[in-house]
């Protein structure tokens, strides 16, 4: 990954302070993923277009979004959950030169919103504050509040 990638580690910490002991951190089924992904990419309110889910080598330990002629998302086996689809897709929005930074951040927080409702987004935002890491400024329309309360878009089909 190129440009900022200041505070990954911290990021990492910050998603597990959130959602560790939650169904977004339990490993599904890639297929539920790939609905998830669709439904996201799907709402009015996504504009990159849709980018290809899919699984990562079977020696892979950690998922990646790659843009070379085409973004792609790889999930990992050990890391088909729901938080780290977001985390992915919000490389995605970001732009993968964004890194693991407050672009990236703001990006995270705005797709859990979307995709988990705006309570479990706002989980994750506490937990960026709580580690010293700021959000940073959209270039993106923010999602209107109205989506963010929808709630858990897409936690049906992948409740356990």
């Amino acid at each position: 990954m190129t440009g900022d990638d200041h505070g990954r580690a911290e990021v990492y910490a910050a998603e597990l302070a959130a959602y560790e002991g939650t169904e977004l951190e339990t490993v599904v089924e890639f297929d539920a993923l790939v609905m998830l992904s669709d439904r996201v990419m799907s709402d009015a309110w996504w504009s990159r277009g849709h980018v290809q889910v899919r699984r990562a080598r079977s020696d892979a330990r950690s998922s990646t979004t790659r843009h070379t002629s085409r973004t792609a998302i790889h999930l990992a086996a050990p890391q088909m959950t729901p938080a780290t689809l977001i985390h992915e897709l919000a490389h995605v929005l970001a732009g993968v030169d964004a890194g693991h930074g407050a672009r990236f951040r703001r990006a995270h927080v705005d797709l859990a919103c979307l995709a988990f409702g705006s309570d479990r987004g706002q989980w994750l935002e506490a937990a960026y504050a709580s580690a010293g890491l700021a959000l940073g400024g959209r270039r993106w329309t923010p999602p209107a509040p109205a989506q963010a309360a929808r709630s858990a878009m897409a936690l049906g089909p992948i409740a356990l």
